[in-house]
């Protein structure tokens, strides 16, 4: 008698395609997120659109090994409080005036280049080093180009 089929396994598979993906690995190194609550992160989304009850929404992550409801929670919490707190550093850089709408362009054109690069990757299916690479020195110049004091607005 065979098993009956793994109900959140497309989920975890999906959920394990985005943590393998090169821009994903690349982008996680120098976020606020390690990797285990991007994947709670994802996993909690696709079990609240799957309306799958509380208990359920671990059954998601892609974990090599079952996880508790406490951890999975605190993982949760853990990854939720570190998103809020980076939007938060954003809106406070705005707010004592380090960050105009002028300074967030090139956020804006980082984030064009992500779109356009997902859309080539998914076309071609496939993902050079080459191409990660390229991308990830832009993002990193980008980034540090904002991160220096003269790149934000000379108020204070």
């Amino acid at each position: 008698m065979s098993e009956p089929p793994d109900p959140y396994l497309e989920a975890r598979q999906s959920i394990q395609k985005t943590i393998e993906d090169k821009v994903t690995r690349m982008l996680v190194e120098s976020s606020h997120l390690s990797v285990p609550q991007l994947e709670t992160l994802l996993a909690d989304s696709i079990s609240y659109e799957k309306l799958a009850k509380k208990e359920q929404r671990r059954l998601f992550r892609p974990s090599k090994h079952d996880i508790s409801r406490g951890s999975y929670n605190r993982t949760l919490i853990q990854a939720q409080n570190n998103v809020i707190r980076s939007i938060y550093t954003v809106l406070l850089l705005g707010y004592v005036g380090l960050f105009d709408s002028s300074s967030l362009q090139p956020f804006l054109e980082l984030s064009d280049n992500l779109e356009t690069y997902i859309g080539e990757r998914e076309t071609e299916e496939s993902q050079t080093d080459e191409a990660v690479q390229e991308l990830k020195l832009r993002l990193t110049e980008t980034i540090a180009s904002l991160a220096k004091r003269h790149s934000f607005k000379d108020t204070l």
